[in-house]
């Protein structure tokens, strides 16, 4: 019996742009379109790279649990609230208990300490300039100090270029690894995703969607002109 989630993907397509000019790809917004309708994007009109669905289902089906979960959870504390005030209430004619103030005895006039004279500090004399033309001695050079290589903040997106070993990865990046729509060229013979059989030769490529390092839903571009859809 299909579940929810897989009936909603047999109604709709989901897809992400993959057109530098366009909006949406810029935003990274998955498309979700009808199965029946063409698969492009909204905006431009490019084919979309098909991905798998955002996790959306259980917050648009979980909205009544969650509520009622919270509702209980709000009578719960009013009725422990009511029961600890009932219990931490004094009796009206408890006389509270009168804290004598501190006596200042002689101990702390003693303790004060007495100001004395606080001398000027002496004046510190400025090195002499000489002359270099005078002193015939040329400045020693000062080695300028190197800078350091611009880095990323952690969990920061952005594109580049990395050597993978058996290939090299040009697109999103996060932490050092493919992270969001890329390319990977092959450079070796490698599993596309170690899940599957579908191999990779030296000169073949994908493209689609990565998370975390690792191909999620890409295409798979044979040097023979074959395709392969491959998904985690």
């Amino acid at each position: 019996m299909a579940t929810p989630k897989n009936q909603e993907r047999l109604r709709y397509r989901y897809g992400l742009c993959l057109n530098d000019n366009c909006t949406k790809a810029k935003a990274k917004e998955v498309q979700e379109i009808p199965a029946r309708k063409e698969f492009v994007c909204a905006e431009c009109g490019k084919t979309l790279k098909e991905c798998p669905p955002p996790k959306t289902w259980m917050q648009k089906n979980g909205k009544l649990l969650y509520s009622g979960i919270g509702a209980v959870v709000v009578a719960a504390g009013v009725i422990i609230g009511i029961s600890i005030s009932g219990n931490s209430s004094q009796p009206a004619d408890e006389t509270p208990i009168e804290i004598p103030a501190p006596q200042v005895t002689d101990t702390l006039k003693k303790d004060t300490a007495t100001v004395t004279d606080v001398k000027e500090p002496e004046e510190v004399k400025q090195p002499e300039v000489v002359d270099e033309k005078d002193s015939g001695k040329k400045p020693d050079a000062v080695s300028p100090k190197p800078k350091k290589p611009a880095g990323h903040a952690p969990g920061e997106r952005y594109q580049g270029t990395l050597n993978l070993g058996y290939g090299t990865y040009s697109g999103e990046i996060v932490d050092g690894k493919p992270d969001g729509a890329g390319t990977l060229r092959y450079t070796t013979t490698q599993k596309v995703v170690s899940s599957k059989d579908v191999m990779a030769e030296n000169g073949d490529r994908i493209e689609g969607v990565f998370e975390n390092g690792k191909p999620s839903f890409v295409t798979l571009y044979k040097k023979d002109g074959g395709t392969i859809k491959v998904h985690r």
